[in-house]
């Protein structure tokens, strides 16, 4: 049986998080110009504690409730840690700045991402499955034109812009339906086993974690229940290939 697609993970799978400081530091001056503008004053404790706050938010909406709030929602979290109002043209600015940030400081391809993904767009479609938080699907899109990998991928899904995170089944169910592909002839390739081994498993489909040592989410673990790993995406030709043949094997015992 061939494999019909590959959906892939966006970030610590295709892309890391190089320029993070920048992007905060960025996030942080638009938001305390922004509250100066309406006579406002933060200490850095008091604006730590507004974006521990919006963190602890998007954690618990991501992963008990399978949503993952935007900007603005995430920004107004913190002006509420705050005890500030912004008006509504500032918020947006503001909000703007925080989406905006991975293409003004933007994070890299991780190694060998690039041309893995170009090889595996000869042979069959490929999708992204991926949740957002600050920046929604619409700057990622942007960001993916930008290094060239846009058009090598037929599908996307962004939690922003269905409503759900993974492992919710929709996200999986989502990218299968736009390119036409059965569950057990897909493979899903993501770095958490929470949200991408297990959600990928959950819905019928074969899952890869990637495990590259220097690109750890936080939520990542030691143990899995995926098919296959790898720490390398060069190493991810070798790794479906094997899986197509364990399964060739496996169809024809039977």
């Amino acid at each position: 049986m061939a494999l019909a697609a590959v959906t892939i993970d966006f970030w610590n799978t295709l892309f890391g998080t190089e320029n993070g400081k920048e992007r905060q530091h960025a996030r942080h001056e638009a938001l305390t110009a922004e509250l100066a503008a309406e006579g406002y004053a933060f200490d850095e404790q008091q604006l730590e504690a507004g974006r521990d706050a919006s963190l602890e938010h998007f954690r618990h909406h991501w992963l008990e409730k399978q949503r993952t709030p935007g900007a603005v929602e995430l920004v107004e979290v913190m002006l509420e840690e705050l005890h500030a109002q912004l008006p509504a043209a500032a918020l947006e600015r503001v909000a703007q700045v925080f989406a905006r940030g991975v293409i003004d400081h933007p994070p890299g391809l991780l190694p060998g991402a690039a041309d893995a993904v170009q090889r595996l767009a000869q042979e069959m479609p490929l999708a992204i499955i991926s949740d957002t938080a600050f920046s929604p699907g619409a700057v990622l899109r942007e960001l993916m034109e930008q290094v060239g990998i846009l058009d090598q991928f037929a599908a996307f899904v962004f939690s922003d812009e269905t409503g759900v995170a993974k492992p919710d089944p929709i996200a999986f169910e989502r990218a299968l339906a736009q390119v036409g592909a059965e569950p057990r002839n897909a493979v899903h390739i993501g770095d958490i086993e929470r949200t991408d081994v297990q959600g990928a498993r959950g819905v019928g489909m074969r899952a890869v974690l990637y495990r590259n040592p220097e690109h750890r989410h936080q939520l990542a673990e030691d143990g899995t229940d995926a098919d296959a790993t790898i720490e390398h995406w060069d190493n991810v030709d070798a790794v479906l290939d094997e899986l197509l043949s364990s399964n060739s094997a496996a169809e024809e015992a039977r």
